[in-house]
C-alpha cells in the first residue's frame, strides 16, 4: 500500500508553482509509485487564488504547521526566510524541503544541516541539476576515464532578466535579504554541479560588477534604491584534484536563448553538456577523433536510479520541470525508506559545501579578487 505524504507548501510564487507542477504530474507520468501525495495547505501572504488541490491556505507558518496530518513541508519563500522557517518545521520532526540556496550563507545552511541530522529528519535542497541527465552520464564518463584526467573546464549560466534597467527592486537585489546576486542566485547551481562531478574545490579567485547600481523602488514611485549585488561574476577555481577552471553567472546577458553550459577538457578528450540537450553528454574521445552523443553503457547506480524517477521524453514538461519532478521524487522515496537511500541526494549537508564556496566567492570578489583557500 503506498505510503501517504501530506505536503504543505510555504510559498507559491514561481518556483514553488514549479514545485506543485512536478508534485502533481508525479502520479500521471509513473503508475504505481509507493506513495501518494496528498496536497496540504498552502502559506502565503495572499490567499486568494489558491488551486482547488491544495487544502486551503494560511497566512503564517504557525497556521500551517498546526495540521497534525503533515508529513513534509515545501518551503519555497525567499532566501532570508528559508532558516528560520525550515527550523520550525524541523522542530515539529517533519520532513523538509527547502528551494536553494538555503540560508543566506554557510553559517546559516550549516546551522540547518546539523539540525537536520541531530533530529535524524529526511531533508533536501533543490539542487536539482544532481538530477539531470547529462550531469550523470558525463559524472560517470568522467569516472570510468573515458577523457583521462580533467585538466580545465567552463560553467556558465548566463541570464538576462535583470536587463531592463527600470526592473524594480526586489528581496533578490539586496544583499541582507538576499545572500548575494547571480552568484547565489545561479552560481549555487553550478558550484554545486561542478562538486558532483569533479569533486571538492581548493581554492576560488572572483570578479563581481554590477552594472545597474541603482534600481527603481517601485513601478509607480520615482525613487530609486541602490543595489548591493552582483550582475555577473567569474570565479576562477582550482579543485582539489588539480582541476582548474571558471563559473560564470549573469542576469544581464541577452541571448535569444537562455543556455546553461559545462565544458569540460582531459587529457584524453572534452565532455560538453548544455540545457538544450539535457539528456546526453557530448562525448569527445581525441585518439580516436570520435564525437559521441547518446546512450552511455557504463552507468553508476545513481544514474540507473535517475532513469526510474526522470521522466520519458515523451511525457517531458520541459527540462526545468522534468528536473525539478526527478529532485522531488528521490525526497518522497527517500521518506518511504525513512533514510537518504542515495549518497548523491543534495541534502543539507551537501548544500552547506556548495554555499561555502559561494562564500568564499563573495569574500574574494569583495577583496578585489583576492585569492581565497577553502
Amino acid at each position: 500500500m503506498a505510503k501517504e505524504i501530506k505536503l504543505g507548501f510555504v510559498g507559491l510564487g514561481y518556483i514553488g508553482t514549479i514545485h506543485a507542477t512536478a508534485c502533481f504530474a508525479m502520479p500521471l507520468i509513473f503508475k504505481n509509485l509507493p506513495f501518494k501525495i496528498k496536497f496540504g495547505s498552502v502559506c502565503k501572504n495572499d490567499i486568494n487564488g489558491i488551486p482547488y488541490f491544495f487544502e486551503g491556505g494560511v497566512k503564517t507558518v504557525d497556521e500551517l504547521l498546526e495540521d497534525k496530518n503533515l508529513n513534509a513541508v515545501d518551503i519555497c519563500t525567499p532566501n532570508f526566510l528559508h532558516k528560520q522557517q525550515a527550523i520550525e518545521v524541523m522542530k515539529r520532526n517533519l520532513n523538509v524541503y527547502l528551494e536553494k540556496p538555503i540560508g543566506l550563507n554557510g553559517e546559516e545552511a550549516l546551522e540547518l544541516a546539523n539540525m537536520a541530522n541531530d533530529k535524524n529528519i529526511i531533508n533536501q535542497a533543490a539542487l536539482m541539476y544532481r538530477f539531470m541527465p547529462a550531469i550523470n552520464q558525463a559524472r560517470d564518463m568522467i569516472k570510468n576515464g573515458e577523457i583521462g584526467d580533467v585538466l580545465n573546464f567552463k560553467a556558465l549560466m548566463l541570464h538576462s532578466g535583470y536587463l531592463d534597467p527600470k526592473r524594480p527592486m526586489s528581496w533578490k537585489m539586496r544583499f541582507d535579504t538576499s545572500g548575494g546576486g547571480s552568484i547565489i542566485d545561479l552560481g549555487i547551481h553550478l558550484i554545486d554541479a561542478v562538486r558532483f562531478m569533479l569533486g571538492e574545490v581548493d581554492e576560488v579567485r572572483a570578479n563581481s560588477k554590477t552594472y545597474f547600481k541603482e534600481r527603481p523602488v517601485s513601478k509607480t514611485v520615482g525613487d530609486y534604491e541602490e543595489v548591493d549585488v552582483d550582475d555577473w561574476t567569474e570565479v576562477r577555481i582550482t579543485m582539489k584534484n588539480g582541476a582548474w577552471g571558471t563559473v560564470e553567472t549573469s542576469r544581464i546577458s541577452a541571448e535569444i536563448e537562455e543556455e546553461t553550459q559545462f565544458l569540460i577538457y582531459g587529457t584524453k578528450g572534452s565532455i560538453k553538456i548544455s540545457t538544450k540537450e539535457p539528456r546526453y553528454a557530448h562525448l569527445y574521445v581525441k585518439n580516436e577523433n570520435q564525437y559521441t552523443i547518446g546512450a552511455y553503457k557504463n552507468k553508476s547506480i545513481f544514474s540507473k536510479y535517475l532513469e526510474t524517477i526522470y521522466p520519458d521524453p515523451k511525457y517531458s514538461l520541459g527540462f526545468m520541470v522534468d528536473m525539478h519532478l526527478a529532485s522531488p521524487m528521490n525526497f518522497f522515496l527517500n521518506i518511504v525508506e525513512g533514510k537518504i537511500v542515495h549518497k548523491e541526494t543534495p541534502t543539507f549537508d551537501e548544500a552547506y559545501k556548495s554555499q561555502l564556496v559561494i562564500d568564499k566567492i563573495i569574500e574574494s570578489a569583495k577583496d578585489d579578487g583576492s585569492l581565497i583557500k577553502l
